[in-house]
């Protein structure tokens, strides 16, 4: 219904009223068209007139309140006019419009020719010979000039997409087709060598065997060695293993061309695999060649790991990858270096000789090397000579290259903070304390009692921390507010040569879960079971998930002694797989490992409370020092214990 009458009233009604029943109504009613008339007046304010019903037109007709109306050439609007008896005209009051559709003309203008009402349908005025030129004009340039116009342009971009994407019109352009000089160009002005990484002397030699044999490979050859095809450097981030590509880039006599896995992701079917070929084309026509992939694990990924199991965009690219790097296509003269974190997820057919020859390890830097890379980002830093770079490095255990960059930088900004333009040592214990446990509040708003829970807590850590130091080194308990949300923090280590061998004992092992549990059970002893605060919430956190590795894991479980658990060990980090297959352990073994852990946290919390009641009294002197300083050291609390 609606749609008919959509068309009655936009296409047959207009259409009719428009031509031939207009003049009949005129010859009827003897209504005249007009031109011009004080109506003209009346619509230059058309948008502002007082608007009337349909309603209301028909009876104001009727009593005859209306002199005249008009209706215009559209048939939409009838405008009534009723001008005073003296002659005044004004327009405002003088004149009314009312909205019409054309189905309700020939009502309205029946009832004017009844009831003797002056009826006028005005008329569009005719154009002017210059308008009519005008709008053939613009009438062509639309129809005609416009979309040739159009069609050029997306032309020309088509060309220039092709010509820059190596073939592909409208194609992002592929790897390797920018200028072959750039990337080693970039390297050098950034004064990049082998001498910026400051890591492992191991790794340095065999990232120097590479350039060394791209210089000069004659006695290379003469003693039947063939350079390697490819090296993989894998490690923690922050590690410098795109640091020790570019360096290899800078120094060695090749090309260099470097790019970022993700880049060989495209939506399009085909086109991961058709950047891959150019790339090695490129590099095949201008050997000898580096190239350079950067974060290789994001097309490398291994095959048949998906949701659902299909020969997905990313595996052709990977496929076209492996038969580049070692398929029918001569590849002398080319070396292949990728980096990658994630190297448990490549494909194994990734990492097989022929391939990458060579796999680096780039591991977090020891000791050793921790105070060589101080050394190298301090080149442009002044320090004070009273800094103890042993300490610094020692507490820095666990820090990449690009951490300790970091913190020598945060210490710089700490340093010009107070003015100075040389870092001391308090700047990079400030620093440090930063980077590990978040931004300190300058202002502390908390209650005395507050504190005093927090001093309570962080306590039960210290003093536990001091009372086995065959195995930890205390650095510092402060009850020091931070952003991260933690009211205080204690922070220790074990000795060098614990973590340098790696070899934890289940003893040591065990005497972390009582130092974990040590902040619980000093607010038990002060405040009772059911007064415990919610602030050991990270501590039953680490706690559980280290006795979860060592009966899981570590094979120190009663029953489970010889237990290994898959499930805790790699992270699950192909979920395709890991849905498809059933779990491998009963729910017995299951329960049984959940058990023997939970007896490990138990166990440490009732020895902790035990050892800290044995010393409520130290506790007491360490409480009250730490509400008056704030911050205590390792060697404040071993006088406390040996007085």
């Amino acid at each position: 219904m609606k749609i008919l009458q959509y068309i009655l009233c936009t296409i047959i009604v207009p259409t009719i009223f428009s031509f031939k029943p207009i003049e009949h109504h005129i010859n009827k009613f003897n209504i005249k068209m007009l031109d011009e008339n004080n109506i003209n007046e009346a619509m230059k304010y058309r948008n502002i007139l007082p608007e009337t019903t349909y309603n209301s037109l028909l009876s104001r007709i009727k009593k005859h309140d209306i002199d005249k109306i008009y209706i215009n050439s559209k048939l939409d609007r009838v405008f009534s006019e009723n001008i005073n008896e003296d002659g005044d005209v004004d327009i405002l009051t003088d004149y009314s419009v009312t909205k019409i559709t054309p189905v309700i003309v020939k009502s309205i203008v029946d009832e004017s020719s009844k009831n003797e009402i002056e009826t006028y349908f005005l008329q569009e005025p005719l154009p002017s010979g210059f308008e009519v030129i005008s709008r053939d004009i613009l009438s062509f340039t639309s129809n005609y000039i416009f979309p040739f116009l159009f069609l050029t342009f997306i032309i020309r971009l088509f060309r220039s997409s092709a010509n820059s994407s190596g073939g592909f019109p409208g194609m992002p352009p592929m790897p390797g087709m920018k200028n072959i000089d750039s990337d080693k160009i970039n390297m050098i002005k950034a004064n990049i060598s082998l001498s910026s990484f400051a890591g492992s002397p191991e790794i340095f030699e065999e990232c120097t065997e590479v350039v060394s044999y791209l210089k000069n490979d004659t006695i290379y050859k003469q003693a039947g060695a063939e350079i390697p095809r490819g090296i993989l450097l894998e490690g923690p981030p922050g590690t410098g293993k795109t640091l020790l590509a570019k360096a290899i880039a800078s120094e060695a006599d090749a090309n260099f061309i470097s790019i970022a896995a993700s880049e060989f992701v495209e939506l399009f079917v085909g086109m991961g695999a058709a950047k891959i070929r150019a790339l090695f084309k490129r590099a095949r026509e201008n050997k000898p060649c580096i190239i350079f992939i950067d974060e290789i694990d994001a097309v490398g990924r291994q095959r048949g790991a998906g949701i659902n199991m299909a020969n997905d965009e990313r595996e052709q690219t990977l496929n076209q990858l492996l038969a580049e790097m070692d398929g029918f296509a001569d590849n002398d003269g080319i070396l292949i270096i990728a980096a990658t974190n994630r190297k448990d997820v490549l494909d194994s057919a990734l990492l097989r000789p022929g391939r990458f020859d060579r796999i680096i390890l780039v591991p977090l830097p020891d000791r050793e090397s921790r105070k060589e890379i101080f050394k190298v980002h301090s080149k442009n830093k002044k320090l004070s000579p009273s800094i103890n770079f042993e300490l610094i490095s020692e507490l820095t255990n666990g820090f990449s290259g690009a951490q300790i960059k970091n913190l020598l930088n945060e210490a710089a900004i700490f340093a010009s903070r107070k003015g100075e333009i040389v870092i001391q040592e308090i700047d990079l214990l400030n620093a440090l304390d930063k980077l590990i446990v978040g931004l300190s509040k300058r202002t502390d708003n908390r209650s005395d009692e507050s504190k005093r829970r927090v001093a309570i807590h962080e306590t039960g850590h210290a003093l536990l921390v001091s009372l086995y130091n065959e195995y930890f080194d205390l650095k510092k308990v402060t009850m020091q507010t931070t952003y991260n949300g933690a009211g205080g923090y204690t922070l220790f280590n074990e000795y060098e040569n614990i973590t340098d061998s790696g070899l934890y004992t289940k003893d040591l092992l065990k005497k972390r879960l009582i130092i974990g549990m040590g902040g619980k059970a000093a607010e038990n002893i002060f405040y009772g079971e059911d007064f415990v605060s919610v602030g050991a919430v990270q501590d039953l956190k680490q706690t559980n998930s280290l006795a979860q590795r060592m009966i899981g894991n570590y094979g120190m479980g009663t029953e489970l002694e010889a237990f290994f658990n898959e499930n805790l060990d790699n992270g699950a980090p192909f979920l395709g797989r890991s849905l498809g297959s059933s779990s491998k352990y009963s729910e017995k073994t299951k329960e049984l490992l959940d058990k023997e852990a939970l007896e490990l946290v138990n166990t440490a919390y009732f020895e902790a409370k035990k050892l800290l009641l044995e010393n409520k009294d130290k506790m007491n002197i360490i409480i009250d020092e730490l509400m008056n300083n704030y911050t205590l050291y390792g060697k404040d609390v071993s006088k406390i214990l040996e007085m």
